[in-house]
């Protein structure tokens, strides 16, 4: 996939079915049991400054991430009603801060309201979670000192080209914490 552009690699027959089709799977799977998707949305330049040394470096990890966040939309946008999404800024700490002090009534509040909705979309019989967030670790990786200046400014030219492809946007009674930024 090194070679290709984002649009290739999402017409690329071993990128449609690695590491599954999910077409396939839901058609399958689909006749014997209630299939749906929780999307877990990450920042995109926290995402390729997590693995610079994959995919030839953090150039070719973007491609290959855009690549399969083409294939991933088309996805789901074939199955509105098998999905919903996490964005995971809105569980960390970092994201309700202010002046270096984090709202942390907002912060809870947050993490519940999507406990909550991911139960009900789930159908799972319990609400609430007290312990969900306990193990949870924040990344502490700052994409800017790991990636260099000049990177970041190519990076970010990658991401327009995802301008209203990703993030997708939850539709039916989305929380705003589910209104995920790039």
């Amino acid at each position: 996939w090194m070679g290709m552009t984002m649009q290739e690699i999402a017409q690329a027959e071993l990128a449609l079915n690695h590491p599954t089709n999910l077409q396939s799977f839901v058609d399958v799977y689909s006749p014997h049991a209630e299939i749906k998707f929780v999307v877990l949305h990450r920042p995109f330049l926290e995402t390729v400054a997590s693995h610079t040394d994959v995919d030839e470096g953090s150039y070719g990890h973007s491609n290959v991430i855009r690549g399969f966040m083409l294939i991933l939309r088309r996805f789901l946008d074939a199955n509105p009603r098998l999905w919903t999404m996490v964005c995971v800024e809105r569980l960390m700490s970092t994201y309700y801060e202010q002046n270096d002090v984090v709202d942390e009534d907002h912060f809870s509040l947050a993490r519940q309201n999507i406990v909550s909705y991911m139960a009900v979309f789930l159908g799972w019989p319990q609400m609430e979670c007290p312990h969900c967030f306990d193990s949870w670790q924040e990344s502490t990786k700052d994409a800017v000192k790991v990636l260099g200046e000049e990177k970041i400014m190519t990076l970010l030219d990658h991401m327009k080209e995802l301008e209203g492809v990703w993030p997708p946007v939850v539709v039916d009674e989305a929380l705003p914490e589910q209104h995920c930024s790039t």
